[in-house]
């Protein structure tokens, strides 16, 4: 927790919203919502609610990365739609104009080639969805991850590992903040954070054995 709290003494800087226009409000919202998932993520693995937390990695993941395609990539009537009143019509018509995770991993791939996005954070996310999304959604669909860890229990290390990656993708919600933002003070201290708190940060299981257990994982 000292990682998150450390970011967000940074993050919790940015001046009022009100100065923002549109596109960069709706960023500032949406990451929101993902810092308050991955807040949820370490409550919930305190507890020992550990199938509820890996749940809710999915959930922090996919709002991120609808931030960052909102900021980056979006068009403006589809940005202009998340202000309408909320009504069922006209969230529905919002809902059908946000593409998939792979439509919107592929829009964000196109802009890094073009030098809009930075390709670091793309291939981070793009990692991310490929090593952790099947698991993340067994969980929140009830499958055989969530059956088998209720059943035998849920190892230590693989506890370690969902923080250390809700922590990732804490650390590349706060670039994104500090990029709408514009404050290059913001983004050095954010790197700098991730350096100081490098073992918070997400590990392979191998990793996470040899660093934490002083084993070598077979």
């Amino acid at each position: 927790m000292d990682f998150r709290k450390s970011l967000l003494s940074e993050t919790n800087k940015i001046p009022n919203i009100d100065d923002f226009n549109h596109r960069e409000i709706a960023t500032l919202i949406l990451a929101d919502i993902s810092s308050e998932h991955g807040h949820a993520v370490h409550l919930l693995a305190k507890e020992g609610c550990n199938i509820s937390a890996s749940s809710l990695l999915r959930l922090q993941f996919e709002s991120l990365i609808r931030a960052q395609w909102i900021y980056w990539v979006s068009k403006d009537d589809i940005v202009e739609r998340f202000y309408k009143p909320l009504t069922q019509q006209n969230a529905s018509q919002a809902e059908k104009r946000i593409p998939t995770i792979n439509i919107i991993l592929k829009d964000l791939d196109d802009a890094a080639k073009e030098g809009i996005v930075p390709e670091r954070a793309v291939a981070m996310m793009r990692e991310f969805k490929e090593l952790t999304m099947k698991p993340a959604n067994s969980y929140v669909h009830t499958g055989m991850h969530a059956f088998s860890r209720k059943k035998d229990g849920f190892p230590e290390p693989l506890i370690i590992q969902i923080l250390q990656n809700s922590n990732g993708l804490e650390a590349l919600n706060a670039m994104l903040l500090a990029t709408v933002v514009n404050s290059a003070d913001m983004i050095q201290k954010v790197l700098a954070l991730q350096y100081l708190y490098i073992d918070s940060l997400p590990m392979h299981i191998p990793q996470i054995m040899e660093k934490f257990y002083n084993m070598r994982y077979q």
